[in-house]
């Protein structure tokens, strides 16, 4: 696994170090590339899962399995982030949390926030709407993998479809694209890592998580490290489920898959809840690694645009830490 680990990291590193030399850049075509490999690794998962049938034999388990996996792990989130609350009331006073990236965060992906068909307005029926929306994108992977499950289960058996060889090197090309991605993002998200108000939301996120995530133990037998895994995603579904898988555990591997889908959609549901509450670190922290773009317009929604430098580098972080997280904890 830490060998594993390395590996990840070399792709990640060259594709980062590539496009800061200025070699690489990211553009349209890199974009396009990585919907494309996005696509196929998925579909490689399907094909792992439809060529292992004793996985697919334990179907119901594994969906409880992903249920109560994200159940607990987003209890965990909020629970931490609620105990927190008197933390963060002492650096509501502190006027240089945001760094100096407030203006500059807020208009990019305010256009982001915007970018959708369908807002999130009082109605009902526009509600569900813009949920039906947001929907569309993790419906297609979803799919994907269906497919690719079934076309696993047509062919003959072919060991390096089985083994994960196929998945392990598209993931590769995945990881070494996040790095050109990465270090053509915003530079003024620098600072962030310096600034312990911000850097303390991603940080209760990942311990409420793991927290959480370790109460599966009770319920089923798996190892600490198994369970750490499903929660170490952070709703980053397309690639905890195949780090996991890649691993050599394929049943681990779709229900973490399922499960961080699970957080994402429950994210849609929750957040606009939370808002009695009276402190959005709990809505940025269901969201997980999706508070940066896909649940970042219901963020801004509930609590209003001045979260999103904070829901972006809230996501940024935990999007950063996934590839190597999801790995290091199966060690245990």
């Amino acid at each position: 696994m830490l060998w594993s680990l390395l590996y990840l990291l070399i792709f990640l590193a060259l594709g980062f170090v590539l496009a800061k030399t200025k070699l690489l850049l990211w553009n349209s075509i890199f974009e396009k590339i990585f919907s494309l490999a996005l696509f196929s690794l998925l579909f490689s998962m399907g094909l792992r899962l439809g060529q292992s049938r004793d996985v697919l034999s334990q179907l119901p388990l594994i969906g409880l399995l992903a249920f109560f996996g994200t159940i607990f792990a987003c209890g965990g989130t909020i629970i931490f982030q609620l105990c927190m609350i008197p933390v963060y009331r002492v650096f509501d006073s502190k006027p240089d949390i945001n760094f100096g990236i407030q203006e500059k965060l807020t208009d990019r992906h305010k256009k982001l926030a915007d970018s959708y068909a369908v807002r999130p307005k009082q109605s009902i029926s526009k509600r569900l709407a813009f949920f039906l929306y947001n929907m569309k994108k993790p419906g297609i992977l979803l799919l994907l993998v269906f497919a690719g499950t079934g076309v696993g289960l047509i062919l003959p058996h072919f060991e390096i479809l089985s083994n994960g060889t196929v998945a392990t090197w598209i993931l590769y090309a995945l990881l070494f694209l996040i790095g050109i991605q990465m270090a053509c993002g915003d530079s003024s998200l620098k600072a962030s890592f310096s600034t312990p108000a911000v850097l303390l939301v991603p940080i209760v996120t990942v311990l409420g998580s793991l927290a959480g995530s370790l109460i599966l133990l009770v319920f089923y037998d798996i190892t600490p490290g198994q369970a750490l895994a499903l929660g170490s995603g952070f709703g980053w579904y397309s690639l905890s489920g195949v780090l996991i898988a890649d691993l050599g555990y394929p049943m681990l591997g779709a229900a973490a898959f399922l499960s961080n889908l699970l957080r994402e959609t429950l994210a849609f549901i929750v957040i606009p809840l939370l808002r009695p509450i009276g402190r959005w670190e709990s809505g940025i922290g269901i969201a997980g690694a999706t508070s940066m773009d896909v649940t970042l317009p219901v963020l801004e929604d509930t609590w209003g645009a001045q979260i999103i430098p904070f829901a972006v580098v809230h996501g940024v972080i935990l999007s950063f830490l996934v590839p190597f997280l999801v790995p290091f904890v199966m060690t245990f």
